[in-house]
């Protein structure tokens, strides 16, 4: 597992060995890619809104993976707004910020996980499509808890807990 800058100083994201791509980079393949949207949609069909057929949600899902890589794009180059106000808790009732958060951010059925480093410092830890409630529910997205939660462990590991550790950890590994 390595950390890759996505945008310097303020979005980064995960690497895993098993992967070919950083996090960020495999989300919106795999969110761009119809003939993968449409196996999804399909085969988590029962989760769908009742008045949604399968290809608007496939539509809403590629209408949201633009959003989501034009925001990331604004969010970290405009110097006006930050990642704070992209990222959110992914837990609904954590009101102060803590070490390493887990962050979320969400566009329609797509969510975009990430730990939080410091004010406007996040990495990204993975991703899913989430038409359920719960997490827990799905495997699919329990493995998204389970990933974050891995990501969370390396950081602490490496003494990883602001922008001053998180910044000595990249030059070190470098």
């Amino acid at each position: 597992m390595k950390i890759v800058t996505i945008f310097a100083e303020t979005l980064f994201a995960f690497h895993f060995t098993n992967e070919k791509q950083n996090e960020l980079e495999r989300l919106l393949d795999l969110w761009n890619d119809v003939s993968y949207l449409h196996r999804f949609v399909k085969d988590n069909r029962s989760d769908l809104p009742k008045n949604e057929s399968i290809q608007q949600v496939i539509e809403e899902i590629l209408e949201s993976a633009a959003s989501i890589d034009d925001s990331l794009i604004s969010y970290s180059t405009n110097k006006r707004s930050t990642l704070d106000e992209f990222f959110k808790p992914l837990d609904n009732k954590e009101y102060r910020i803590k070490t390493l958060s887990k962050q979320k951010s969400r566009c329609a059925y797509l969510r975009l996980y990430a730990l939080r480093i410091d004010a406007n410092c996040f990495i990204i830890t993975g991703g899913a499509i989430k038409f359920h409630h719960l997490m827990e529910d799905r495997p699919h997205t329990a493995t998204e808890l389970k990933k974050i939660e891995r990501c969370r462990d390396y950081l602490k590991t490496n003494n990883i807990t602001d922008n001053d550790s998180f910044y000595e950890f990249l030059i070190e590994v470098v």
